[in-house]
């Protein structure tokens, strides 16, 4: 038998012992036999329960059978099953006693796992976040987790034994969720939703993933199924998709508004303040205008968006309110949540803010070409605060960029028909004050030789001191390693001021890598940047290298950074921290490069960061040494330049022979905004130099009432030679004065040791 045995007299020595028993202590027979209490496989610190145990068989009101723990020979305990018994004579006398013995140390075992498991399973389950539900086969409740109870309001007492129709479920749901229970139980899976009510009444929309649970036999014997509240992300996914339509709507009706820029004024006034009114829900947004002195403030267009009305009218004085138009010099904005109290406007509040119950206030200075024109400004009415959002403001600073444009265009309409008017009256009052303007007309034809600040420097053809001193700060960065952010509007030229630094720098005998960020598809922006092996992903059907590797040495220029998607910036970030990067699917860790990066963009990265578009930790690294590169309109006296520079080009492209320009046709274009700035200018001149048949350049859209032009001719472009010229200027201005209060040397901002060496080398002498 496997079971152990051994028997006792009644004088407690050991008479008999079976060869399992003998195994399952380590002793032998011959060890037991004869052997009194207590025994040797009696752990000496079980003795007290085993005396009370054999006293108890003494007077026959033992147990039969019980567990009880025994010592092996090597000292280890282990559990066993004990099943006692009796002898008795003839008459009935007992006259021994012997023990079945079972080892259960594998099932004790077994039933601790089993108790282990069961308290994990249960631990796990009530650890849950989202709610657990648990069903018998006919759709009892027979378990449920705390955060179950949580969501609906129940105890776990009220809910275990509910069956459907559920309290805490709509009646009509009833088919649906008896249909759900029929596909779990067959093995479906489902995930599914219904709006169930709390026991307090509050209604919920819950989402739920449910499963079945299986006996051995592989019968389904019970259905489960998490439950999350999702009212919150319902909720949520709401707000987005009105953000979302209130973001189409601020852009289409800044669209509207930039379409009315030329029209009359007073109407689009009207129209700005309504539409911003309505967008925004402002009730009151109204235009002023500074006058002269910037003292005062006059309110041009009030609208009223509750009665739906214009008003005109009021005045603000800068002596009543100083911190007010103090805070409109020296910011673009003014955003005040609680407008009576805040310092810079409670002054208004007696005359202007309690009566017109306006409790915050949002104000955008309006530029135009003479500086501040004036404010728009957006006035909450009510009884609560609002405080003004990021979204708020941008909005409120396209209106006023817009009103810029429309104050700007008047501006020089009216400035163009006062030019007019004096010409005429002065045509007729003098004829010869007409010859001399023809006279001037012929002198003014634009000669490339009578321009003295021209030079060419990287391909740029310029001569303003606005571009000057943007090379000056390509000249000092390009000797070093640095980061280059160029900032600037499209079409200003930052590709070739990129191609600038690397030509100046240390490292033109290496390539310079352009990447445009925009125009690579997002799904293959990582391989074309940092290169990917082969079979890495779907159509890698050969290694390819990146072109972070392939500038390795030189530069790297990466064009329109701003629309880097997210998910990529932290490995940009990463190549400008520890100059590394990760090859998609490489095996062989991290490449270490040595790579410059230029970057440029269009956007205000700032704004991108507050919106959290962009990485600000990404911003801080690129604007190591940023450059600001001017618009067209800004640099106005270029223009002249870069006309007769791609004439010069478009005629040698189409084999044209264009040698003059009209006076007032160059006029016009120095006059124009220029929006594409140099690139619209290039392709306009390209355009004219196609339609033009004669030598006269005819350009579409600034066409020349005058028949007199001069020639196109060319001039000195190098840097030395503009430098030269620039410092002899400022030093005959200065009288030859290098050192000293008022001389070149502050004027040119440079220390004077730096001036005389450049006089020297440029061999610069006093006449």
């Amino acid at each position: 038998m496997s079971e152990g045995l051994f028997a006792i007299n009644l004088d407690s020595e050991i008479i008999s012992a079976n060869p399992s028993f003998c195994e399952m202590t380590g002793f032998s027979e011959k060890e037991l036999i004869g052997i009194r209490r207590p025994y040797p496989f009696s752990p000496p610190e079980l003795k007290k329960e085993n005396n009370e145990r054999y006293n108890l068989l003494m007077q026959n009101k033992n147990k039969k059978d019980y567990e009880n723990t025994y010592m092996h020979k090597n000292g280890n305990r282990f559990p066993v099953h004990v099943l006692v018994s009796s002898i008795y004579d003839e008459n009935g006398v007992k006259t021994a006693n012997f023990a079945t013995i079972q080892d259960i140390t594998e099932r004790k075992k077994a039933e601790i796992d089993l108790k282990l498991a069961k308290e994990f399973n249960d631990k796990l389950i009530e650890s849950m976040q989202e709610g657990m539900l648990m069903l018998d086969m006919s759709g009892r409740i027979i378990k449920v987790n705390d955060s179950l109870c949580e969501i609906l309001g129940y105890s776990e007492k009220e809910l275990i034994g509910l069956e459907l129709p559920y309290p805490f479920a709509k009646a009509e749901d009833l088919s649906e969720m008896q249909g759900i229970e029929t596909k779990v139980s067959k093995g479906e899976a489902p995930s599914f939703q219904f709006e169930f009510t709390r026991k307090n009444g509050e209604q919920f929309m819950a989402s739920f993933l449910a499963g079945n649970i299986k006996d051995d036999n592989g019968e389904v014997i019970a259905i489960f199924a998490t439950v999350k509240d999702i009212s919150e992300e319902e909720k949520a996914k709401r707000i987005l998709e009105n953000n979302a339509a209130k973001s189409k709507e601020k852009k289409d009706v800044i669209l509207e508004l930039a379409n009315l820029v030329g029209e009359n004024i007073n109407i689009t006034f009207n129209k700005i303040t309504h539409l911003a009114a309505k967008t925004l829900d402002v009730e009151r947004v109204s235009i002023w205008s500074f006058n002269k002195d910037k003292s005062e403030l006059y309110c041009e267009k009030l609208y009223l968006l509750k009665n739906k009305k214009y008003e005109i009218g009021g005045v603000l004085k800068q002596i009543e309110n100083p911190k007010y138009f103090q805070a409109l010099e020296s910011k673009q904005a003014v955003l005040v949540s609680n407008a009576e109290k805040d310092s810079i406007t409670k002054r208004l509040a007696k005359e202007y803010l309690i009566p017109n119950n306006i409790k915050s206030l949002m104000d955008v200075v309006i530029n135009s070409a003479n500086g501040h024109y004036g404010i728009v400004c957006f006035e909450h009415v009510g009884d609560d605060l609002r405080d003004w959002s990021v979204e708020d403001q941008a909005f409120s600073t396209s209106i006023a960029s817009i009103v810029s444009l429309m104050v700007e265009s008047t501006e020089r309409k009216v400035a163009e028909n006062k030019t007019s008017i004096a010409n005429q009256k002065l045509t007729e009052a003098n004829k010869e004050l007409n010859v001399l303007r023809n006279q001037l007309e012929q002198e003014n034809m634009y000669l490339r030789n009578e321009l003295d600040l021209v030079f060419n420097y990287e391909e740029m053809v310029y001569g303003s001191i606005e571009f000057s001193n943007v090379l000056s700060e390509v000249e000092k960065v390009a000797p070093t390693t640095a980061t280059v952010l160029l900032l600037g509007e499209s079409g200003t030229g930052k590709e070739l001021l990129a191609r600038a630094v690397h030509n100046t720098s240390l490292r033109n005998k290496k390539p310079l890598i352009k990447v445009n960020c925009s125009a690579i598809p997002r799904e293959l922006i990582e391989s074309e940047l940092f290169g990917h092996k082969k079979g890495s992903f779907t159509g890698a059907i050969n290694d390819k290298i990146g072109k972070f590797e392939l500038a390795d040495g030189g530069t790297l220029f990466l064009d329109e950074i701003g629309e880097l998607p997210l998910d990529m910036q932290p490995k940009i970030l990463r190549f400008l921290q520890e100059g590394e990067i990760e090859v998609v699917g490489g095996t062989t860790g991290l490449k270490k490069l040595d790579v410059r990066v230029i970057a440029a963009t269009n956007r205000d990265l700032k704004a991108e960061v507050e919106k959290k578009q962009f990485r600000e930790d990404l911003y801080f690294r690129l604007n190591v040494f940023p450059i600001e590169v001017p618009p067209l309109r800004k640099r106005k006296d270029d223009i002249p330049l870069l006309v007769e520079h791609f004439v010069d080009k478009f005629n040698k492209a189409y084999g044209k022979s264009i040698k003059y320009i009209p006076d007032d046709a160059m006029s016009k274009l120095k006059a124009y905004n220029w929006p594409g700035n140099i690139r619209e200018l290039e392709n306009l001149i390209e355009r004219a130099s196609i339609v033009s048949t004669s030598d006269t350049l005819l350009i579409p859209g600034f066409e020349s009432s005058t028949q007199k032009s001069k020639s196109i001719s060319k001039k000195d472009l190098s840097l030395d030679s503009v430098q030269r010229n620039h410092i002899i200027q400022i030093l005959e201005q200065c009288n030859w004065k290098i050192s000293g209060p008022k001389g070149a040397a502050i004027i040119l901002n440079l220390k004077p040791s730096t001036l005389r060496d450049r006089i020297t080398k440029l061999e610069i002498t006093k006449a």
